[in-house]
């Protein structure tokens, strides 16, 4: 997941700094899948399914969501389908796994105006029964605006002071955090990329042996010499 980060001029005057503000707000994505039953007028469809995004248990996204734009995949007979108020989510028959692409857009009138996210929708197989998936997505917006940022708390956004940055930092800025997916676990992150990494006791014996004749050796030459 791609993380947006503005970096500040270092070469602001202290007195030029101010305050941020930041606000987080979570949104879950998530599709739930099962196999259709077989009829003598059954279609070509072997499986029904709904995907999703919401809220946090009690918060009303719809404050600061515009829209919801979901895209399937081009078979279907209305691959693009917009939802302007909640419940946010779609209701379909298919018979294969795709990608499905949603749209986030914001009732904001500065950038960011939206989000896009891709999600595995995957089906269960022969014998296999319903599924049920779903992954949480975190925001950060950095300095929204005053309208925004009621909208952002009204819906259920949490309102972070940050440290002194340079006045220069863009007004608003949005930073997705690695997203958490509750059924299938997703790869590790490492969150000290600067920091060298850790090696095994093994690695480490290995590392010192080798120092050590090193060592050994630059004593035997400068006895020789």
């Amino acid at each position: 997941m791609k993380e947006e980060v503005v970096k500040p001029n270092e070469n602001a005057s202290v007195d030029s700094r101010k305050r941020i503000s930041k606000v987080k707000v979570a949104l879950t994505l998530g599709h739930s899948a099962s196999h259709r039953a077989k009829t003598a007028n059954s279609d070509d469809y072997t499986h029904d399914w709904s995907f999703y995004v919401r809220g946090d248990p009690g918060c009303k996204i719809y404050h600061y969501i515009d829209r919801v734009v979901f895209k399937l995949h081009e078979s279907f007979t209305n691959p693009i389908q917009v939802i302007k108020k909640p419940p946010y989510e779609i209701h379909e028959q298919g018979y294969g796994t795709f990608i499905l692409s949603v749209e986030v857009n914001f009732k904001n009138k500065r950038e960011p105006r939206r989000i896009e996210y891709k999600y595995d929708l995957v089906l269960p197989a022969d014998g296999v029964p319903p599924i049920k998936r779903c992954r949480k997505e975190i925001l950060t917006f950095t300095n929204p605006n005053t309208e925004f940022m009621t909208k952002l708390i009204d819906g259920g956004g949490v309102l972070q002071q940050g440290n002194l940055l340079p006045s220069s930092v863009p007004k608003q800025t949005t930073q997705m955090e690695p997203p958490r997916e509750s059924s299938v676990p997703g790869p590790s992150v490492n969150k000290n990329k600067d920091q060298p990494p850790k090696h095994s006791k093994e690695q480490e014996e290995r590392r010192a042996a080798k120092e050590k004749r090193k060592r050994e050796e630059k004593r035997e030459e400068s006895g020789r010499g």
